[in-house]
């Protein structure tokens, strides 16, 4: 619980956001907090009409639960999952390299990086910890959108996770059948491009993306969440969760890559580690646009924080703790926020160091309490998760 006050204070210092915490292993999820939210005390008696129209007007929309039910653009919280697909056809493989000179052209069409100047040589390790779009653009190309989308599927996108409350949304997965079923077109090599680096159509929660860290962290198991009170007991993990068919040195390419976002001197969220020995830990930055920029604006120089609060980037981080053994995985995002290493990263910096400080795994319940609860790590017996979102 002390847990969770702190994520939700933490939270609160931004306009709009949300974060899930949760352990790799047995999928308890010790946090689930989303900002701004409501008192529920005021709905137990006639609510006050000013009251539910403040709650209505807030474009902050509090009544959402954001963690489990917003849906954003992953942005480059994606890119593990390009990475994995593009691994798994043969595409790449640790020593494969791109030039990146700030631009992928494609036919007649220019993909530009967000680093205007290029990042030069790129490596797998090295795209993921300087976050080069462009190594991106161009596997996406050799790869293609079904594969792509197939490896998002098996750690936990583009689909319900079922952790037993009605604001789950399901997010979207694109697909060459989708398109052509919903949209009635044919899918373009340019949207492959688009979607590598966590763009276009689709759509993820936080829940998601803290079940996507989690199984690229735990060894490829698809574990799933279930909201916790207290754990009691321990148990190995593949005793009980299928194994996703991904060889580990592909899982092992990626961590390695993920460590170096926050280790390593040019990593993307570098200027945010923890810094204390045992503690330490790795994740992903990401910047999601929810309006294109046009080549105007670009040539214009318009920053993100000149424009209205909802036409601003969100910013996202994935990471997870210990680097060196991890057990919690923790999904951030801030709506409209920036970027996800000056805003997102910074805050799961806080939540993954409280986390490991508290080590939630260890609380165990009195014999009292076990005579008049049943928890299960087991989530086919998990509580129910009845209340609200605070």
């Amino acid at each position: 619980a002390e847990l969770q006050r702190f994520v939700q204070e933490k939270l609160s210092k931004e306009r709009s956001a949300s974060a899930v915490v949760m352990d790799i292993h047995t999928g308890a999820v010790y946090a689930l907090a989303s900002h701004p939210s409501f008192n529920p005390n005021d709905f137990v008696s006639r609510l006050p009409v000013e009251i539910w129209e403040e709650l209505l007007a807030d474009s902050a929309l509090p009544l959402n639960n954001k963690a489990v039910g917003g849906q954003y653009p992953p942005g480059s919280t994606f890119k593990m999952i390009t990475i994995l697909a593009a691994l798994k056809a043969g595409v790449i493989d640790e020593n494969f390299s791109v030039f990146c000179p700030g631009h992928y052209v494609y036919g007649t069409d220019k993909f530009h990086c967000w680093k205007k100047q290029g990042h030069g040589r790129m490596d797998v390790y090295g795209a993921l910890r300087e976050s080069c779009d462009t190594y991106f653009y161009k596997i996406a190309t050799e790869v293609g959108i079904d594969k792509i989308a197939e490896m998002a599927r098996e750690f936990g996108l583009d689909a319900m996770v079922d952790i037993g409350l009605p604001e789950e949304r399901k997010g979207l997965m694109p697909d060459s059948n989708w398109k052509l079923g919903n949209i009635g077109e044919k899918w373009q090599p340019g949207e492959s491009i688009v979607a590598s680096i966590g763009q276009g159509y689709i759509q993820t929660t936080p829940l998601q993306l803290a079940v996507m860290t989690a199984r690229l962290l735990n060894g490829g198991y698809a574990v799933k969440p279930w909201v916790v009170g207290y754990v009691g007991s321990e148990f190995q993990v593949d005793e009980h969760w299928p194994k996703i068919n991904i060889p580990n040195w592909h899982l092992n390419i990626v961590k390695r890559g993920m460590d170096s976002v926050v280790l390593h001197e040019k990593g993307t969220a570098r200027g945010s580690r923890i810094g204390i020995e045992g503690m330490e830990r790795g994740g992903k930055t990401g910047t999601a646009q929810v309006r294109r920029i046009t080549k105007e604006q670009r040539e214009a120089g318009i920053k993100n924080e000149e424009l209205p609060w909802k036409y601003r980037h969100h910013a996202l981080f994935v990471g997870y703790a210990p680097h060196d053994k991890p057990r919690y995985a923790c999904a951030v995002v801030v709506e409209h926020g920036g970027g996800g290493s000056t805003v997102a990263a910074p805050l799961a910096k806080e939540i993954l160091l409280e986390t490991q400080k508290r080590r939630p795994e260890q609380v165990k319940l009195s014999p009292a309490i076990k005579d008049h609860t049943q928890l299960d790590v087991m989530p086919s017996k998990r509580p129910s998760a009845e209340g609200g979102h605070n």
